[in-house]
């Protein structure tokens, strides 16, 4: 089938579903459906582990979005890029960064922690690296609003997203696979995709099973990248995983959990995909762009490369969790676990075909090893909780390069006085007496480890039967150290410091704490409040301003609370979650171009305060309909942040380079973002039904930078599913954005202009929900 028959065919598919969704009330799938309940649990619950322990999430005194696997599938979520869709207070930036309430972390840097924590089966992930695999076997994500890291590991300033696999099932023979193809929007031709999963459960004796998973997918490029050299160019992505599970429980009060995973990914599509917005005046680009079909513009989808692309990026997993339960129901439970990846890249950075800076490679070796070992209370006893050590430590190797002639040919640039790559002679100018890398270049290597070592602990006490107090804290010690040497080869103009050697060890100890209280005012709803310090360790920058400066970072401290109420009404087939929070951060950890050194720096911003209200609302008014919704309403400011550098020909900019940002929003904070849902499923016969599904999704104006033009404008999306289930199969059409309306992840300035012409040149970044996708979903089990 050619794509064009296929474009065509998923267009009438999408038509249809529209056409079916228009009687369905629109809902936000921002808790999990039915059919998503842990064994066990009554009717209408869902099972959330917020607090490191199995809990309704009704009861959990915490504002958490709990995403199940029924709704990741129904609505199409492949990753952690696309949670954002379903979770309102959770935003993705560029290089799979995240923010919660408006606060993450923002930067390049390897070398620095991110504010909101990845956690999968219980272990913390120290990279961002790790979220390029997409989901497969997933039972459930929870994205943690707010200060998490007493009980969550390591850090985790600003929320956790926590990402739990489905287990294996004992004394159950079983299999599923899916797959589903996809067209997704692109100027002229649309591009394609298909994605495969598969899982196979397999009992060995009645006390253990073992359960592999395999995913794949190929994925057309989002942007249409044309390539005028033979150099390595691959902007379509594959994807390969693994995973490999066995439980067993030999006893009633011991348990043995083992996972191994392995992951391989490459092409830079959904990381790099970047096209030219609005060409500033002076620009030396028109020309080039004009010559090579790219019409800049807000949905422009066309790029043009003359240097290498590529992305590779290999990763590797092994955890083993043992858990033992006394006679009195004290639960003992250590979780050791390593994690490694290995990434290759480079990309073309000017997107011209001409070469101003052809090239922007890194690598990065990283590895990590963890131990947590946890003693947990029973949850029924007056006084309840947990306490225990954590110990954690990663080693990072990494380097890359960026270089480029400026657009100069290589006839102009070979010469006198550039003499890039020239024969080195004796003698006085015109000879060349150094052979330059590039015209223009930076080259570091460094290594960066982080060790962490931590006792934590957190109780409840129930002053009545309806009261209960809680208290927590957690002592972490962090040694955080960089070797970073930079610009050792030779270039005309040194992007950065040339021959330096930095070397910087830092050492913290931090004591954070969380007191709360909640109360049950009738056996359906729960009030509840708390305060606390959260903390994010010390980092580093990974580029010098200056020769022997410090390069170290202070860590990220955050102060606030949070009240709420959680409601079950009408025998709890109504379920109504509202929290209002206020947190305040210190130092925090943020990353600005310096135009003078030509590259990023990452230093600490001072202070931001964020603060607003969370609600969603659930509703199975009678059997097969599930109404819900769910928004978040944001102020996130910086209170104090003089030294924002400046962006090209910014008026008022100081005799530094930097301006006053303090008291205007935070990047990549929307101020309201909202999403409703429904599905709906009809019986047709005894083992048949139908299922019809839609969900609006509102975000109003996000500032991604703050040049003039950095806005993302409001964007509103329609999704839609409709399809048949039986008892083993399954088989849904879907489309994701059906009206199509083409937004970027971020806009930056890019610099190349504003540094030769001084002209206000904007680029902009795509992920894949940024243009409509249409789809066809086919799944069985056994």
């Amino acid at each position: 089938m050619t794509r064009s028959m296929l474009s065509s065919k998923l267009l009438l598919s999408c038509a249809s579903i529209a056409a079916l969704s228009i009687a369905v009330p629109a809902y936000a799938q921002e808790a999990t459906p039915q059919g998503d309940q842990a064994a066990g649990a009554d009717a209408g619950e869902i099972i959330v582990t917020a607090q490191r322990r199995s809990e309704n999430v009704m009861k959990v005194p915490v504002s958490v979005t709990v995403i199940g696997a029924e709704a990741l599938a129904d609505s199409g979520i492949n990753d952690l890029r696309s949670l954002s869709k379903l979770a309102p207070s959770l935003q993705v930036g560029q290089d799979n960064q995240f923010s919660i309430r408006g606060i993450g972390t923002a930067t390049f840097a390897d070398t620095v922690e991110a504010s909101v924590t990845q956690v999968i089966d219980d272990v913390v992930l120290g990279s961002r690296y790790f979220a390029s695999i997409g989901f497969y076997d997933v039972e459930r994500v929870e994205v943690l609003n707010g200060p998490q890291g007493l009980l969550f590991g390591k850090n985790a300033s600003a929320g956790v997203v926590n990402i739990t696999t489905t287990a294996p099932r004992l004394g159950e023979m079983g299999a599923s696979f899916d797959v589903e193809g996809t067209s997704r929007y692109r100027d002229d031709d649309d591009g394609l995709g298909v994605r495969s999963r598969t899982t196979l459960n397999l009992p060995i004796g009645e006390k253990t099973a073992l359960r592999l998973n395999a995913s794949y997918a190929k994925q057309d490029s989002i942007v249409n990248i044309r390539r005028t050299t033979p150099v390595r160019g691959e902007s379509d992505v594959r994807e390969y995983a693994f995973r490999a599970k066995l439980l067993t429980e030999p006893t009633d009060n011991l348990s043995l959990y083992v996972i191994a995973d392995y992951a391989k990914f490459s092409g830079i599509s959904g990381t790099f995909d970047y096209t030219y917005r609005a060409l500033g005046a002076g620009s030396q680009y028109p020309a080039l762009l004009a010559d090579a079909g790219v019409t800049p513009g807000p949905r422009n989808l066309r790029s043009v490369v003359d240097g290498e692309y590529f992305r590779d990026l290999e990763t590797k997993g092994l955890q083993a969790k043992i858990s033992y339960t006394l006679a009195n129901d004290i639960e003992i439970t250590n979780i050791a676990a390593f994690k490694k990846y290995d990434l290759d890249q480079t990309f073309d950075s000017d997107f011209t075909t001409s070469n101003y800076l052809n090239r922007n490679a890194a690598f990065s070796n990283y590895e990590q090893f963890s131990n947590e070992l946890r003693i947990a209370l029973p949850a029924n006893n007056v006084l309840s909780g947990q306490f225990g050590g954590y110990y954690f430590r990663s080693t990072n190797d990494f380097g890359g390069q960026r270089g480029g002639n400026n657009g100069f040919p290589s006839f102009v640039s070979g010469g006198f006085p550039f003499c890039v790559g020239a024969p080195v002679t004796a003698g006085p100018p015109p000879a060349c007496g150094v052979s330059n890398r590039f015209f223009l270049g930076q080259d570091y290597a460094g290594r960066n480890t982080n060790e962490s070592i931590a006792a934590f602990g957190q109780f409840s006490y129930r002053v009545t039967e309806a009261l209960k107090l809680t208290a927590g804290g957690r002592v972490t010690h962090d040694n955080v150290a960089l070797t970073l040497l930079e610009n050792t080869n030779p270039y005309f103009v040194t992007l950065g410091v040339p021959n330096n050697l930095s070397v910087g060890r830092v050492k913290n100890t931090n004591f954070s704490w969380k007191v709360g209280a909640d109360w049950e005012a009738t056996p359906t709803t729960l009030i509840y409040g708390f305060y606390g310090h959260g903390y994010k360790g010390p980092g580093f920058s990974n580029a010098s301003p200056a020769r022997g400066a410090d390069l170290s970072v202070d860590p990220e401290i955050s102060r606030g609370g949070e009240v709420g109420i959680k409601q079950a009404l009408f025998d709890r087939k109504v379920n109504i979650s509202v929290s209002a929070f206020y947190t305040k951060f210190d130092n925090l950890q943020v990353q600005s171009f310096d135009s003078a050194l030509q590259t990023a720096i990452l230093q600490n911003a001072a202070k931001a305060t964020t603060k607003g209200i969370d609600a969603n609302i659930q509703a199975r008014p009678f059997s097969g309909l599930t109404l819900s919704a769910s928004a978040t309403l944001l102020d996130a400011k910086y209170d104090s942040y003089p030294g924002r550098k400046c962006y090209p020909g910014q008026s008022g900019c100081s005799a530094n380079g930097t301006f006053d940002v303090s008291g205007r929003r935070v990047p990549q904070s929307a101020k309201f973002t909202s999403v409703v849902s429904a599905d709906y499923e009809i019986p047709l016969s005894d083992d048949t039904s139908l299922q019809v599904g839609g969900s609006f999704y509102h975000r109003s104006p996000l500032l991604t930078d703050y040049a003039p033009a950095t806005v993302i404008p409001t964007w509103n999306t329609i999704d839609a599913n409709v399809g048949f289930k039986g008892d083993t199969w399954n088989i849904a059409l879907f489309c994701k954005n059906c009206s199509n309306q083409i937004r970027p992840v971020s806009i930056e300035v890019e610099a190349g202009d504003g540094i030769n012409a001084g002209a206000l040149t904007y680029v902009q970044r795509w992920s894949y929900d940024s243009v409509r996708t249409l789809g066809l979903r086919f799944g069985f089990n056994f």
